[in-house]
């Protein structure tokens, strides 16, 4: 009988410090990703005051952590400006001035300002820094005897054509969506949503193990 007392408080003694190696293990392990979660989910809870919901990281970042490829740009030259297109958004020069565009009927170049007829009911008109001036609403049937204009591609000048590709991404990702998806994992794709998962549990088991830490200190084991 002392036997099997004695080998039960052996078998007991020897499964609490293996609990107790895990409680351990599993503190040290799992401290970096508990800040990042703490820190990620704080920055999301006040996201107003942080003002992270209206900032935007960079074209680059976006390109280079999201994988999403600038536009391809067409253009035109009327006079000595560019007139372009990219992702159905209208640019003059560098300037965005609107979007939705499907079609461009007709550009005119009057002095100092350029008329831009699109959309085959629309009308803009910009000045020659860029400054949207007016906008008209066109009887369709006034236009549709206008010929489109075939804009080509890659043949505005490279840093013009960089300048726009990277207006047309640079605020496409917040500051709070790239805080949701690194509090997620959803950053590092599925490694990173399992790696997110196993840290949870990682936790149970840390939360579980401290429990028992507890319970057997206060000798209710």
């Amino acid at each position: 009988q002392n036997s099997m007392k004695v080998s039960f408080l052996y078998n007991t003694n020897y499964n609490y410090i293996m609990i107790m190696k895990l409680h351990r293990f599993l503190g040290i392990t799992l401290v970096f990703f508990v800040m990042i979660l703490s820190i990620t989910g704080t920055l999301l809870q006040h996201a107003e005051e942080f003002g992270i919901r209206q900032k935007f990281i960079s074209s680059s970042l976006t390109s280079n952590l999201y994988n999403i490829k600038p536009c391809a740009v067409s253009s035109t030259k009327t006079g000595n400006k560019w007139i372009s297109l990219c992702d159905s958004n209208l640019y003059f020069q560098e300037n965005k001035i609107v979007n939705n565009i499907h079609s461009i009927n007709a550009i005119l170049k009057n002095n100092s300002q350029y008329t831009i007829q699109y959309n085959k009911s629309h009308e803009i008109v910009i000045s020659d820094d860029g400054k949207i001036i007016d906008m008209i609403h066109l009887e369709e049937s006034s236009t549709n005897k206008l010929k489109i204009i075939n804009f080509k591609n890659n043949i505005a000048p490279e840093d013009l054509t960089k300048k726009i590709q990277d207006i047309s991404i640079s605020r496409t990702i917040s500051y709070e969506r790239v805080a949701v998806d690194i509090h997620t994992g959803r950053l590092l794709g599925v490694v990173g949503i399992t790696l997110v998962d196993l840290v949870t549990i990682g936790l149970i088991i840390l939360s579980f193990t401290g429990t028992y830490s507890w319970l057997r200190h206060k000798k209710i084991f």
